[in-house]
């Protein structure tokens, strides 16, 4: 074995570690929830125990998911749900290729990779705040359908390229940051922003209060496109990759998921009145 290849087989080892401490723990978990999990599949459940494989810290989030959705009811459960064949808004800002998540876009680490490209959101069109952000949220759920996702995590990769006043929100960072951090079982390993635009550092230090000195810490602005722990290859083609990503034929497939019922969202956990 390499060098280079020890760090992923020691990653992969853990992961499976993970893996069957989690299926060990799920009877006990559901017994622990009670009332709240019932009709929730198995495979739902283990998204928690695969962020945090220990009974206290899973149930303590799942708990907290529950509140937050009762507490934010528009994001996820109100009328149009969050489900690209019946909001046709959000089918939209989908198809405009803010943030994306490639099949197969993993870094160095094994962390799935979220694309994130600001220039393409335009709030002039019609869009608020809370449609970005539950674009976001739509595309975040689809990855956390992913067993690698939910033990590895995710890093994103935000390229600020031609991104203006006009693509930003303030409200943006502070709605979705306070929808994901401490509610969805989501590890964030890494995030990287490149060419972020001097207005962009004010309100980066505004929304940097409500995220967690973990979080502080890894994130990175970078000048270049090698200081992300991937294969360049890997990239997208207007990052000196190989890879293409069409929007609007992924927004297509979720749709046509969703309609089969073959979609694992954690909107199925059903909230209490």
């Amino acid at each position: 074995m390499t060098s280079s290849s020890a760090p992923h087989h020691l990653k992969v080892e853990e992961a499976k570690q993970v893996k069957q401490k989690s299926l060990e723990l799920l009877p006990e978990f559901r017994n622990v929830l009670g009332s709240t999990a019932e009709g929730v599949p198995d495979k739902t459940l283990l998204k928690f125990l695969h962020w945090k494989p220990d009974i206290k810290r899973a149930s303590e989030r799942f708990q907290k998911h529950i509140q937050w959705r009762k507490d934010n009811p528009f994001f996820f459960d109100e009328d149009p749900p969050l489900a690209a064949s019946k909001d046709p808004n959000l089918k939209r800002v989908l198809e405009s290729e803010v943030v994306v998540a490639p099949e197969g876009f993993v870094d160095k680490e094994g962390n799935t990779l979220l694309i994130g490209r600001f220039r393409n959101n335009n709030m002039e069109d019609g869009r608020t705040a809370r449609d970005v952000v539950r674009m976001v949220l739509y595309t975040i759920d689809r990855v956390l359908e992913k067993e690698d996702a939910q033990i590895n995590g995710v890093a994103v990769f935000h390229d600020m390229n031609g991104m203006s006043r006009k693509n930003i929100d303030p409200a943006i960072p502070k709605l979705l940051l306070r929808a994901i951090i401490g509610n969805w079982p989501l590890r964030i390993q890494g995030v990287y922003i490149l060419n972020a635009p001097f207005f962009f550092h004010g309100i980066f230090r505004i929304v940097s209060i409500f995220m967690s000195s973990k979080l502080r810490q890894r994130i990175r602005f970078i000048r270049d496109i090698s200081e992300i722990p991937v294969d360049v290859e890997n990239l997208l083609i207007e990052h000196g990759g190989t890879r293409e990503h069409n929007a609007k034929e992924w927004v297509q497939a979720q749709i046509e998921r969703e309609n089969n019922g073959t979609v694992d969202s954690l909107g199925i956990i059903p909230i209490p009145s």
